[in-house]
């Protein structure tokens, strides 16, 4: 008797249980080797409840969560394990989301990286980046009280 409840209870958790895809997210993580932007791109895998209702608020979680890693932490498996937990944990704080599990299908580099202080530079030479002298002489006039 035991083993026909157990068998009911799995397979009801089954029948309400949804799963979403999320195939070839991509983003621009730094590096820890210096001021350098890496595209990465990943497929994971959602178990919970409501997920397809949900997807839109699944994405946020990933861009919010992910732009907390570096990208050397997310290619060890603590890092991978701890950005599951946070993206769990972010969904039901945040969203209300509950997700029981989260798989990752694939996760990998795109290129080699944009260094960061190359394209400031090109901004700053194209007048997109002030100085910071310039901006302070900016806020000297506001009056914080």
């Amino acid at each position: 008797m035991k083993k026909v409840a157990l068998s009911f209870a799995l397979l009801t958790s089954f029948l309400y249980s949804d799963v979403v895809e999320i195939r070839s997210f991509e983003s621009d993580l730094f590096s820890k080797d210096g001021n350098r932007l890496k595209k990465i791109e990943f497929s994971l895998l959602f178990d919970g409840r409501d997920l397809k209702e949900n997807r839109h608020k699944i994405i946020d979680a990933l861009n919010i969560v992910i732009s907390s890693f570096y990208i050397e932490d997310l290619f060890t498996s603590t890092g991978k394990e701890r950005f599951k937990t946070l993206i769990t944990k972010y969904l039901s704080k945040k969203y209300s989301v509950d997700i029981d599990d989260i798989f990752i299908q694939r996760f990998k580099i795109k290129n080699s990286g944009v260094n960061v202080d190359v394209f400031i530079d090109a901004l700053k030479k194209e007048g997109f980046c002030k100085q910071k002298s310039s901006m302070s002489k900016n806020f000297d006039d506001i009056d914080l009280r």
